[in-house]
């Protein structure tokens, strides 16, 4: 557990993280029940974008981040982590899926925002945040903290992560489930949890580290 770098500003990500969870908070306080107007423009804008095509890729989308798509894509990244018995890193993973999915299921229940008519799928529960966007988000940033190294090389991870989140957001308003302001929210939830767990997680095990070599029992001189 010890041995797990996820980051390598692990502090600095953890109140990332924090600021990106407080900028959720305060959406949720100041978010009107009605759209706003960029709402209203962009989900007009999907409906006239429909094609076949589209809707598939939703559709897709909408697959990947509810029942058996999510079980499978958890259960994958689990079964991964334990193979490699990185457990360090599957409780940090299993904490952040666990506390979006909480936390955005606190907020459709504080907030009550309704969702958009004439949904193309039956979605559960209120509007902000998007579930499925917070799911993609924590999801998409930890596969990247999960099996890539700090550094340059993580640039091109971070852009298919970012495609991941970007492709679920478009997809719940293209389904007409949420507004854009919703699917903006949940992906800074997810991705903040993300950050505030992994970062917290490093830091933690590194001060537990640093505990248990100043605990260690000096090596015997020899002929002592």
């Amino acid at each position: 557990m010890a041995g797990e770098r996820f980051l390598a500003w692990p502090v600095r990500a953890f109140w990332s993280g924090i600021a990106l969870l407080a900028l959720v908070g305060l959406g949720a306080i100041v978010v009107p029940a009605a759209p706003l107007g960029v709402d209203q423009r962009w989900s007009e804008a999907m409906v006239d974008s429909r094609t076949d095509f589209l809707t598939d890729v939703a559709l897709v989308f909408n697959w990947l981040g509810r029942g058996v798509g999510e079980t499978l894509t958890l259960a994958a990244v689990g079964a991964a982590l334990i193979v490699r018995r990185r457990w360090g890193a599957l409780i940090a993973f299993a904490l952040a899926e666990a506390l979006a999915v909480c936390s955005s299921s606190l907020l459709k229940i504080v907030v009550g925002r309704p969702r958009p008519p004439h949904g193309l799928v039956d979605p559960v529960g209120s509007s902000f945040p998007s579930g499925h966007a917070t799911y993609a988000a924590v999801t998409c940033v930890g596969l990247v903290l999960l099996f890539s190294v700090p550094g340059r090389s993580r640039l091109w991870w971070w852009g298919l992560a970012a495609l991941g989140i970007v492709g679920m957001a478009w997809s719940r308003t293209y389904l007409q489930v949420h507004w854009l302001s919703d699917v903006v929210a949940g992906s800074l939830l997810g991705a903040g949890m993300a950050l505030a767990v992994f970062g917290g997680t490093q830091a933690h095990l590194a001060r537990l580290t640093r505990r248990s070599a100043t605990r260690a029992p000096a090596p015997a001189l020899p002929g002592s």
